[in-house]
């Protein structure tokens, strides 16, 4: 029996007296459901046997020792990165400890977290499309903070790098908690680092390479961005009172994070100013300015 198999039989038995919230479905759905996508994500086989193994020791008798026995080290350290704190604590301390946490954790403890929470929340959705608002009276905490927690989550798997899975998540928490439409054009630059390059290059290059990266936004449908990324630098650059905050925000945030700036330069506020532009064009989360900036500045691109 190779070790997948010998993970689902685990899995199976520990939570065979267990159903999901709320409902009479055996709760060993969710685990399989969660390995599930990460064998569609292609990540490792001990990342996998995690998928399936990640409740066990916060909701069954399974003990460190019974894991590390039969899956190993690696899989029991992935299982208890994804446990909680001491149940004792509230609800928000919990799940500020898991927002924390998951800003520092490895590439396979985010991929696992994400998986986690990408089915429970398609779970969400499927019972929100039958009951309505009442889904929210199965949880310990109703819809807003629900909402403040998958937002956050985003934040925290994405905030050391970005990984395929992410993608997904944060689509489904933006179309369901954020209600968020984008066009054809908006999507195809949304999610593309070379868009993001081109527009930090066009900041400071000379007026023919902008020409040139121009028309090759043109030719792929992505010119209209561009200009609306430009005319909003345009607005926070000349003094729009609702960009002050969000540059002094987006400056705190991108400093803190080990970004440096000259102090009152136009170089500076010229940068700031396009990363407010481009995280209210496309609706990007501080972590995806931080990772675009800081790719451009390694690219030599500002």
């Amino acid at each position: 029996m190779n070790r997948i198999d010998c993970a689902i039989e685990f899995a199976a038995y520990a939570h065979r007296h267990q159903f999901r919230k709320g409902s009479e479905i055996p709760y060993i759905s969710h685990p399989f459901g969660v390995a599930m996508i990460l064998l569609e994500a292609k990540c490792k086989e001990e990342v996998v046997m995690a998928g399936l193994l990640h409740d066990t020791l916060e909701d069954t008798d399974t003990t460190d020792e019974d894991l590390r026995s039969r899956f190993g080290e690696e899989v029991l350290r992935l299982v208890q990165g994804a446990s909680e704190p001491d149940k004792s604590l509230s609800w928000e301390e919990r799940k500020e400890h898991t927002l924390e946490f998951l800003k520092s954790a490895d590439l396979s403890t985010r991929q696992l977290s994400c998986a986690d929470k990408l089915h429970n929340l398609r779970s969400v959705r499927r019972d929100f499309a039958v009951l309505g608002d009442e889904v929210w009276n199965k949880f310990k905490r109703g819809y807003d903070k629900q909402k403040w927690y998958y937002v956050n989550l985003v934040e925290s798997l994405g905030y050391a790098s970005r990984f395929p899975l992410l993608d997904t998540f944060q689509s489904e928490v933006e179309s369901f908690f954020m209600g968020l439409e984008f066009s054809a054009e908006e999507k195809s630059c949304r999610r593309n680092p070379k868009f993001f390059d081109a527009m930090f290059e066009c900041l400071f290059a000379a007026p023919e390479r902008v020409a040139h990266i121009e028309d090759e936004l043109g030719e792929n449908g992505q010119l209209g961005c561009k200009r609306a990324v430009f005319d909003r630098i345009e607005r926070c650059r000349q003094g729009d009172p609702e960009c002050a905050g969000k540059k002094e925000e987006i400056y705190r945030y991108l400093a803190s994070r080990g970004i440096g700036f000259e102090i009152d330069s136009e170089g500076t506020d010229i940068i700031i100013s396009a990363c407010v532009a481009m995280q209210e064009t496309f609706r990007l989360y501080p972590h995806e300015v931080y990772h675009h900036l800081r790719r451009s500045l390694k690219k030599g691109r500002l």
